[in-house]
């Protein structure tokens, strides 16, 4: 029998995990995740006892939390999103190489809009609705920026595992199942 994985000493961190407390952290806190709330959501939008016990215990474990109302336009606005990112970043190697190749993010971009046009709701949140209405320039620019940044690089993007690449297929056919159902 092997001993569990150890967590680092409190106070300690290591590459992947801190200490806080009692409270393993896996992620850094940053700006982003201070102000960006894990939307909740039961499946036919109601706000339940359920609902409000599972948020509640988020935010007493000092993740940021929310009931969402449109967990389904919710999940399926960020597959819009992240399948075309997801699925640049490991083309070639990485997010600071997506960064490096103008042509690639712009690709990426079009297949993002090309997602969240052939929606059958409005994006939740809003705010990804911008993707569709702000000049290309712009967006590239941002985006490339964001590829180079602290955060992309915390983020998980550059999990080149094949659970990851499997994952990100399976959303691009989920994606795909409803305009192919019309």
């Amino acid at each position: 029998m092997t001993a569990p994985p150890r967590a680092p000493a409190r106070g300690r961190k290591s590459e992947r995990s801190a200490m806080d407390g009692d409270v393993i952290r896996y992620r850094r806190s940053s700006f982003i995740t201070r102000r960006v709330a894990m939307p909740i959501g039961e499946p036919d939008g109601r706000t339940t006892p359920r609902l409000e016990r599972i948020v509640e215990t988020f935010r007493t474990a000092g993740i940021n939390a929310k009931a969402e109302r449109q967990m389904d336009a919710w999940l399926r606005t960020h597959a819009a999103f992240e399948v075309p990112l997801g699925q640049a970043v490991h083309a070639p190697g990485g997010p600071v190489a997506l960064a490096d190749d103008p042509d690639a993010v712009r690709g990426m971009l079009h297949l993002m809009r090309q997602n969240l046009a052939a929606m059958e709701t409005p994006p939740v949140p809003r705010a990804f609705a911008t993707l569709r209405a702000l000049p290309q320039g712009l967006l590239v620019a941002v985006l490339r920026r964001f590829l180079k940044s602290p955060p992309a690089a915390h983020s998980g993007l550059d999990d080149p595992s094949p659970a990851m690449a499997a994952e990100l297929e399976q959303l691009t056919e989920q994606l795909r199942a409803p305009a192919r159902a019309r």
